[in-house]
Formats: C-alpha cells, sequence, structure tokens
C-alpha cells in the first residue's frame, strides 16, 4: 500500500514542511507502508530523494496552489490516492474543498488561518489547545477529526529513544537557525560568543540549513577554528543534539526536537510562525525566549550571549529546564499520528 503527502522545500519557505513529513513517512515505512510525495518544483526533490522516497513533481507554485488544482486532481485520479497528507501554508479553502472531492484529507495546521474542510487536522504546538479548534469546527458544522499538542510531533523515531545526563559543566554548544537562516543569526551569535571569556573553552556544532543563505560566509570567518563545527545536511541529529550541553535555538520544529532530547536551551525567533512557540515555552519556564532578531538584531544578540552565560553558569537551572522539556515532548509523536491516519486511508470512502 502507498500513501501520498504534498508539501514543498525551497530557499523561501525553508525545510520545516518537508522534514516533519519524512519523519512522519519514515514511520509509515517502519509498517510496511510506501510513501510517495507530491511537491510543485524541483528544489526539494533531492532531500526527499535522499531518504529513499519516490517524488512526483508538479510543476506548479509553491505560494500558489489553487493554479495546480487540476493537475494534483490528475495526479490523484491516475494514482488511485484514497487519502493525502498535506503541509503548506500555501492551502486556501477553494484547494482543500475542490481536493477533498476526490480524496481523503489530512493537514498539519500551524497557523489557524481559517476553518480548514479536510478530514483529520493536526496542530502539534505547545498552544494547540487554546485556540479552541473543537468548538469552533462544530460550530461550524465541521466533523473533522482534530489531534492537538506535543504528544503529536511528528520527530523521527530516533528521537524516542533518548536518555538524557546533564553533564556539570558546559563544554560544547549546539547553535541552529532553521533552513534558511536569511538574517544571518549564526553569523552574529558566532561572533557575539567570540568576545566571552569562555569562548575558548567551548566547542560550538552549528547545524547549518540545507538552504542556508551565508554559508560561504560562514565557512570563510570559521572555517580555521577548531572549536567551530559547521554541519550541513545533518541526518542524524539527535545524536549531534545529545552530544551538547545547552543549545541556542530559533523556533520550529527543532525546539521540539530539543525538549525530546532534553537540552537546556536558549531561543530566538526569526519568523511570525515561531512566536506562538517562543511565547509558550518562555511563559511556561521550559526555554527561554530572548527576542527576535528581526527586531533589534544587536539586543537580541547581546540577550543570547547573557541568557547562555547564565545558563552556561548554573547547573541547577539547567536540570530544571532538561527535566521540563522532556514532560513535554516524548519523540514518540509519529507512532500515534500514523495510529490514526492509518485507518483515516484504509476506510476510505470515495464517492463522498
Amino acid at each position: 500500500m502507498r500513501y501520498y503527502i504534498r508539501a514543498d522545500a525551497n530557499e523561501e519557505i525553508g525545510t520545516g514542511h518537508v522534514m516533519r513529513c519524512l519523519s512522519i513517512a519514515e514511520a509509515f515505512r517502519h509498517r510496511g507502508e510506501e510513501v510517495t510525495f507530491i511537491i510543485a518544483d524541483e528544489r526539494s526533490r533531492s532531500m526527499i530523494e535522499e531518504h529513499g522516497f519516490s517524488v512526483i513533481c508538479l510543476n506548479s507554485m509553491w505560494n500558489d496552489l489553487e493554479k495546480e488544482i487540476a493537475s494534483m486532481v490528475q495526479v490523484i485520479k491516475a494514482r488511485g490516492i484514497s487519502s493525502l497528507l498535506i503541509d503548506s501554508y500555501f492551502v486556501t479553502e477553494t484547494y482543500l474543498k475542490e481536493i477533498g472531492k476526490y480524496t481523503k484529507l489530512v493537514y498539519i495546521d500551524d497557523l489557524n488561518q481559517f476553518l480548514y474542510p479536510v478530514d483529520l487536522l493536526v496542530n502539534y504546538n505547545i498552544y494547540a489547545g487554546e485556540l479552541e479548534y473543537e468548538k469552533r469546527y462544530r460550530e461550524a458544522g465541521l466533523d473533522t477529526k482534530i489531534l492537538l499538542g506535543c504528544r503529536y510531533v511528528p520527530l523521527r523515531e530516533e528521537f524516542s529513544r533518548i536518555d538524557r545526563k546533564i553533564n556539570e559543566t558546559v563544554s560544547r554548544v549546539l547553535i541552529t537557525s532553521g533552513g534558511t537562516d536569511p538574517y544571518d543569526a549564526v553569523g552574529g551569535i558566532l561572533e557575539s560568543f567570540a568576545e566571552k571569556s569562555w569562548f575558548g573553552v567551548a566547542e560550538f556544532q552549528v547545524i547549518l540549513g540545507r538552504f542556508n543563505r551565508n554559508r560561504e560566509k560562514l565557512e570563510e570567518r570559521w572555517g580555521d577554528y577548531k572549536n567551530v563545527v559547521l554541519l550541513r545536511n545533518v541526518k542524524n541529529m539527535a545524536e549531534h543534539m545529545t552530544q551538547c550541553d545547552m543549545a541556542v535555538t530559533a523556533g520550529g520544529v527543532t525546539t521540539y526536537e530539543l525538549c525530546a532530547t532534553g537540552i537546556p536551551s536558549v531561543m530566538y525567533t526569526l519568523a511570525d510562525n515561531q512566536l506562538d512557540i517562543a511565547h509558550t515555552v518562555s511563559r511556561l519556564g521550559i526555554i527561554p525566549w530572548v527576542g527576535d532578531i528581526r527586531e533589534d538584531r544587536q539586543q537580541c544578540l547581546k540577550a543570547i550571549g547573557e541568557q547562555t552565560e547564565q545558563l552556561r553558569n548554573s547547573l541547577s537551572m539547567r536540570r530544571k529546564l532538561s527535566e521540563k522539556m522532556r514532560e513535554m515532548v516524548d519523540g514518540k509523536g509519529c507512532e500515534r499520528l500514523v495510529d490514526i491516519i492509518w485507518p483515516v486511508r484504509v476506510n476510505t470512502v470515495m464517492d463522498r
């Protein structure tokens, strides 16, 4: 049996949509299912095929999905697609209604922009329970099945087998900035840390996203530093995370990976879709959020340095944060999603 996923990744929107869908696809593969990705253009093909999944390219526009309705319907009919998982911020009500005439729909929602006419909706974010999904959908007469909260965070299997120990000293720091890093947050953070007295006694593992726009500049500036390791196309993220004593991270799905691994972290933001996560984890005392790098870059970098130093100097704080993080995410979200998505697919009624 085969499952289908519609998602995109590129320099503008980053890699997050495809990466979390790859985690779900892996969970399906572990159960003997085959998965095919449907993409708008060729920019995400290689990262998907590297994971061993097949790809159908629509040659459409990733940011105007209504223009691909005809070609999407053609693929659904030709392939006999009975259920489709969609992960895109550019869906519209028209798009979902038209596609939903031919297949059952599962949608991953971060933005809560409108009432999505789908069969199964997933919002795995920590703040999702505050958005009154059930109330609003039922009042609108929609019978959409709704899955909310961190129990459904789609992380790879490697994040469900973490045995975390908090070391007494911080010798290795992880730095992440998402798939593109349009504001060169990594460069700014490293420059800020280079001014600290402890810079020379720590190692910095820097995760560069596939579409990082500053890679060459970073390699030229930091390539000769033995304590700065620039990592690209990382496939064993959990392993790298567990080797580090703390992290500095942008928001997004990486937040939940860090929580599953229990790495005490400092968070900044660089995109609107990271703000709700940042506000919530900071309010709950799980990860301190120091600000948005787009608003005041220098102040944000200064705050990152100060908060990192505070966390670095407090073993009790690192232990406390790590415990809260692991209570939030157990790394088994993909298993739960597949348990539920599978019946949606198998029990499809095609003539709705």
